[in-house]
């Protein structure tokens, strides 16, 4: 008898032996067992999880002598057939084969005819995505009103590829990926059967390599038993596998934490004058850094992982040596560099390139260590601030009187705390609040202070202040408790006339802008300017029909 591989040996024969796939099973099961056998079933997933596998078991379900039962007995003529492939009522095509329309026209001529020996005709077609258009439209009619002694069972790798019109008529089955800890398990099942000596260490590289398939574990194991004298170590699964050991990323994360370039140099050379696939060791420090970024949050995915418990247990301490900041810098560094060695022929320069940018990157300061400084430094609170002088209004009127005239008065640095007197403190105030007021006085206005009054005298034709502007320099000496006059050179300054009442304003906040009138905002908003000086208030009421 001819040697078979170990994925025909071992492939399951009922829904018992099927590796992680309870969600599809139970439902199976519980369809065939209330009569509720669908004409038409779709199942979709990575490939190596078992669909063509529930496929046939699912046939046999349905034409077991002692069916239809969620449990074939396995050893009837009907389930040996299906088992050898050799029923003449169940059909397994090849999708990728059976593309053209032809080979779905000679498929609905055979469907109408009656089973030969059992309750069910079954086409299992494989990859069905393959088809053409026109063979979907071909197969379309018959899928939507089926003879009753027919059921389609349909696999694919890419079901966005399947029109939605068959989708529609099918029941969808999701297939997953199955973990790495469940093929693990699997293969030490199989060594143990098989009596191969194994150390438990070298099975899990094997298994993390699958990438989540069933059928490429046991081909990677079948390639580690024939490798192997009598014994499959660590050394030799990763030797002949071409696999990189985890103590590869746990050397790479060490350099990182001592900031290490030349650990981190050495690790690389190693790995490539291995043989290494680069890209999937750069692709497997990816997932590294992410198991380490769960794990610093006190997340652990254990199914969604890749490591094992003692792997895990190790990437647990190195997340304490790495911010989250980092570890998230670390990533994109690490998928910007998988994506830039696919179009260049040295992939190892990407790479170093790469890790030495994560050295620099955690070299610098983060910015939460920033922050944490800047808390932790001392800050003046008021217990401890320089006392400051307060000045009453006498105080400030005993000060020499000083003619600030428009040559004279510079404009002081912004957020400089102006310490010339309170005729400065005004200038750099309404430079802030009122620029346009401020550049008015400037051109056309000395300013003096006399006793407790401020004198504006208007110089060289001036620009008269109108009644809002007035205002807000009355208010704001009022504060100060100074009261103010506006005058004239060319005329008495006992000619300066009260505002009317309705001008005066009673509340100022000086440190919010004056706003403009609602239907000024809107026409400032729509043409996206800005008001350089608003109108006088009468103009404006005027202007806008108040």
């Amino acid at each position: 008898m001819s040697y078979q591989v170990i994925a025909r040996r071992w492939r399951p024969q009922n829904f018992n032996e099927v590796v992680f796939q309870d969600h599809v099973l139970k439902t199976i099961r519980n369809s065939i067992s209330s009569g509720r056998v669908s004409h038409a079933y779709i199942f979709t997933g990575p490939r190596g999880v078992g669909k063509t596998t529930v496929a046939r078991i699912l046939a046999k379900s349905l034409n077991c002598l002692e069916g239809p039962t969620p449990d074939p007995c396995g050893i009837c003529e009907n389930c040996v057939e299906i088992k050898n492939g050799t029923s003449f009522d169940v059909y397994e095509i090849d999708g990728a084969s059976n593309t053209s329309v032809d080979n779905i026209r000679d498929l609905r001529e055979k469907v109408n005819f009656a089973p030969v020996k059992s309750k069910y005709k079954i086409y299992i077609i494989d990859e069905v995505h393959m088809l053409s258009t026109g063979a979907f439209n071909a197969l379309l009619k018959t899928l939507e009103e089926p003879p009753a002694h027919v059921v389609f069972i349909f696999a694919t790798t890419e079901i966005h590829k399947v029109p939605d019109t068959i989708l529609s008529r099918c029941q969808k089955y999701n297939f997953k990926k199955i973990p790495v800890e469940a093929i693990a398990d699997h293969l030490k099942k199989i060594l143990s059967s098989d009596k191969v000596d194994y150390e438990p260490s070298a099975i899990f590289p094997i298994a993390r390599a699958s990438g989540g398939s069933m059928r490429d574990a046991q081909s990677l194991l079948e390639q580690a038993i024939s490798f192997s004298d009598g014994k499959i170590t660590e050394a030799s699964a990763l030797e002949s596998l071409g696999i990189v050991p985890f103590s590869s990323y746990s050397r790479l994360l060490s350099a990182l934490v001592s900031l290490s370039k030349e650990a981190l140099m050495k690790e690389i050379d190693s790995i490539a004058e291995s043989g290494a696939n680069l890209q999937l060791y750069l692709s497997g420090f990816a997932e590294v850094i992410r198991c380490v970024r769960l794990l610093k949050s006190g997340i652990y995915l254990y199914n969604a992982s890749s490591f094992s418990k003692e792997e895990a247990e190790e990437l647990k301490k190195f997340s304490d040596e790495f911010s989250d900041e980092e570890l998230s810098a670390f990533f994109k560094i690490i998928t910007s560099t998988y994506f830039e060695i696919k179009g260049i022929e040295n992939e190892r320069l990407s790479i170093e390139m790469g890790l030495l940018d994560m050295i620099e990157l955690r070299s610098r300061p983060s910015i939460a260590e920033i922050i944490k400084k800047l808390e932790s430094s001392p800050s003046v609170s008021p217990s401890n601030a320089p006392a400051v002088e307060k000045k009453t209004p006498h105080q400030v009127n005993a000060e020499a009187p000083a003619r600030v005239s428009p040559a004279t008065v510079q404009p002081q640095k912004k957020n400089e705390i102006p310490s010339d007197g309170i005729i400065n403190v005004f200038f750099e105030e309404s430079r802030k609040i009122k620029l346009y007021l401020y550049q008015k006085i400037k051109a056309g206005y000395s300013v003096e202070l006399k006793s407790s009054v401020v004198v504006f005298s208007r110089i060289n034709d001036g620009k008269i202040l109108d009644a809002h502007d007035i205002a807000f320099i009355k208010d704001w000496f009022a504060a100060k408790s100074l009261s103010v006059r506006i005058a004239d050179e060319n005329e008495s300054a006992d000619d300066d006339a009260p505002l009317p009442q309705e001008d005066v304003r009673t509340a100022v906040d000086f440190g919010v802008e004056e706003k403009p009138h609602p239907a000024v905002e809107r026409v400032v908003n729509f043409f996206q300017g800005e008001i350089v000086e608003p109108q006088k208030k009468n103009n404006m009421n005027k202007n806008i029909g108040e």
